[in-house]
């Protein structure tokens, strides 16, 4: 059995431990909290933007929905987005197309002219 001094010297150093715990603990739910409150205030001046540019003195939900859907790609599931148009597939011109199939081709024959 440990002496009742080392037994008082080593329930002191847990003490500390647990503070040194409680402290990093409290600086993490600090920093999450600071970062949390950053995004919010991030999506909520690019709603308040949208808001502007539709020409509305008021913030809707379809503002910060937009916002988070298209800056943060964060769906908001139960709020329907049938108002927000999605962006189409951009449809490549046949000229690319043709220019890309030429690319390839040079890849595969090494960048030879057939043509030799």
């Amino acid at each position: 059995m440990l002496p009742f001094t080392d037994l008082l010297v080593k329930m002191g150093s847990l003490e500390s431990e647990q503070v040194n715990i409680t402290r990093t603990m409290l600086i993490l739910f600090q920093s999450i909290l600071n970062v949390a409150d950053t995004f919010v205030d991030q999506v909520l001046q690019a709603a308040c933007k949208n808001a502007k540019e539709r020409g509305s003195k008021t913030l809707e939900i379809r503002d910060i929905q937009l916002t988070l859907e298209r800056g943060y790609n964060i769906r908001i599931p139960g709020y329907a987005s049938d108002e927000i148009r999605t962006v189409r597939k951009i449809q490549p011109t046949q000229n690319w197309i043709n220019k890309m199939t030429a690319v390839q081709a040079s890849k595969v024959t090494g960048g030879r002219n057939n043509a030799d």
